[in-house]
């Protein structure tokens, strides 16, 4: 099994990248997010990967974090749930933010991933949950500096976000690139105003 690959990107795709790789060119499956972080990468990256195995293919999957990896591994072991849903759940939102969904049994949020109904979102944290939580026990599995039981939290963040006209997607896009409060959780109109800050970078 392929671990990582490093090298060079040389293109980008609607869901894949092109890595150099000592002259070698590999076709990567990779979320969204990973392909806006590669555009215009001119210095070598490192992409964590899963080689998904079939009779008539076998596909590289990359991912920039190994939770990011992680996640997916355990995605793909759900019945129902393929290499092409499970990367859609982590273009959709971040590996934090799936492990909390599930964590929390949130459906609604899960549902809004394409090609994951309510039976398969049911069956993700039914078939997840004991497992993250074993996986995170005594972690805060917000995002940090973010309490999400308070006024300001990530998901008043997410509902403002999407009231101002921005899509599910890229709410939780920029929530996830929110860095970590120095001085205890952060206010909603402060999350507010960081994640807009990096909408205007998209």
């Amino acid at each position: 099994m392929i671990a990582f690959l490093r090298g060079q990107p040389v293109s980008t795709g609607a869901d894949c990248v092109i890595l150099d790789v000592t002259g070698i060119g590999y076709r990567v499956f990779v979320p969204t997010s990973v392909i806006a972080a590669l555009a215009g990468q001119n210095s070598e990256v490192t992409l964590h990967t899963y080689l998904h195995v079939r009779e008539d293919a076998m596909q590289l999957y990359g991912f920039l974090q190994e939770e990011d990896l992680g996640v997916f591994a355990s995605l793909i072991q759900v019945s129902g749930i393929g290499p092409k849903v499970a990367l859609a759940v982590l273009s959709s939102m971040t590996a934090s933010s799936f492990i909390q969904a599930v964590l929390h049994e949130q459906v609604d949020i899960l549902t809004q991933v394409p090609g994951v109904g309510k039976k398969t979102g049911q069956r993700a944290i039914i078939e997840l949950k004991d497992k993250f939580a074993k996986m995170n026990a005594g972690r805060e599995m917000a995002l940090p500096g973010i309490s999400t039981g308070s006024p300001g939290g990530m998901d008043d963040a997410l509902q403002a976000l999407i009231a101002l006209g921005y899509s599910p997607v890229e709410a939780r896009r920029a929530l996830g690139k929110i860095s970590p409060a120095e001085n205890g959780p952060l206010k909603l109109e402060d999350i507010v105003k960081m994640a807009l800050k990096e909408l205007g970078r998209f």
